[in-house]
C-alpha cells in the first residue's frame, strides 16, 4: 500500500526542491503544507480533549498530510511505513476550519458566519479525536468518506518515489 504527498509550492509561494526531500526525507521542513491538519487548528482544546490511552508520540505541529490515492503529477510515493500513520476525518477538520473563518471575518461577516448550525469548536475537537484510526483499520472498515492522513515521523528519504 502506498501513500502519496502533492509536490506544489508551500502557501507562501516557497517550492522546495524535489532533490531535498529525496536526500532528507518528507518532514515539516520539506513538506508542502497543502494539506489539512484539524488537530494543529486548535492545540490548547485539542490537547484538552486528547484521549488518555493515546500515543505519545502524536504532535500535530509535526505532522506531515499524505493521500490515500494518487494525485495529479508531480507527487512522492511511499509506502506505508510505520505505525505512526493516522487517519482523522477531514470534514471535522474543515468545521473545524470554519471557526477559524469565523474570527478573521467577523469584522466583516460577522460572527457566527461560517459555523451557524456547527457544534460547538469543543464538540468537534472531541468527535475529530473519535475519527482516529490506523491506515490499515481506515482502508478495511472506511468509516467515513474524506480522510485525512497524517504522519507523525519524518518519511525515510531511501522510501520515496519522485513521480514527474
Amino acid at each position: 500500500m502506498y501513500l502519496y504527498h502533492s509536490v506544489i509550492e508551500r502557501d507562501n509561494g516557497d517550492f522546495v526542491n524535489p532533490q531535498r526531500v529525496l536526500d532528507e526525507g518528507l518532514n515539516i521542513q520539506t513538506e508542502t503544507r497543502w494539506y489539512t491538519n484539524g488537530g494543529s487548528l486548535y492545540p490548547e482544546i485539542t490537547e484538552h480533549y486528547k484521549p488518555i490511552h493515546s500515543p505519545k508520540w502524536i504532535d500535530f505541529k509535526l505532522a506531515v498530510g499524505a493521500d490515500l490515492n494518487a494525485p495529479p503529477k508531480p507527487y512522492y510515493r511511499f509506502s506505508v511505513f510505520s505505525e505512526k500513520i493516522l487517519v482523522f476525518n477531514r470534514d471535522v477538520s474543515s468545521d473545524l476550519f470554519a471557526y477559524i473563518e469565523d474570527e478573521y471575518m467577523e469584522a466583516e461577516a460577522g460572527k457566527g458566519y461560517f459555523t451557524v448550525g456547527l457544534p460547538s469548536k469543543e464538540e468537534l475537537v472531541k468527535q475529530y479525536w473519535e475519527s482516529m484510526f490506523t491506515v490499515e483499520d481506515f482502508i478495511k472498515y472506511k468509516p467515513y468518506n474524506n480522510p485525512e492522513v497524517l504522519i507523525f515521523e519524518t518519511v525515510p528519504a531511501k522510501i520515496i518515489e519522485y513521480k514527474i
